[in-house]
């Protein structure tokens, strides 16, 4: 897993950056509908691997996501709280956890 960046925060609506170098290198399209999975206390966003509809978003023409708000409350972030985000490129996957 590489750190991407120690320091990211999200706004008060929920959404995050993904880095264009790394979408571009994990596949990651404007437009594409990618899956928001929680484990422990880290929040993973994965390309689609069936056909449920629960947590998933789009990638918006910015390269910007929304996380789910049932897990900014469980994980008790804000949009003060600081971010370390990850991308996990055997995966092809980025990870979210707090600071």
């Amino acid at each position: 897993m590489y750190s991407l960046q120690k320091c990211k925060t999200i706004n008060n609506h929920g959404l995050i950056n993904l880095p264009k170098k790394w979408r571009v290198e994990l596949g990651f399209d404007c437009g594409e509908l990618v899956e928001i999975r929680m484990r422990r206390r880290q929040i993973w966003i994965c390309h689609c691997q069936n056909d449920t509809t629960e947590n998933q978003r789009y990638i918006s023409p910015y390269g910007t996501i929304t996380i789910p708000a049932e897990f900014r409350r469980l994980l008790d972030i804000s949009d003060k709280t600081e971010l370390c985000l990850y991308v996990e490129p055997e995966k092809n996957a980025f990870v979210i956890m707090p600071d």
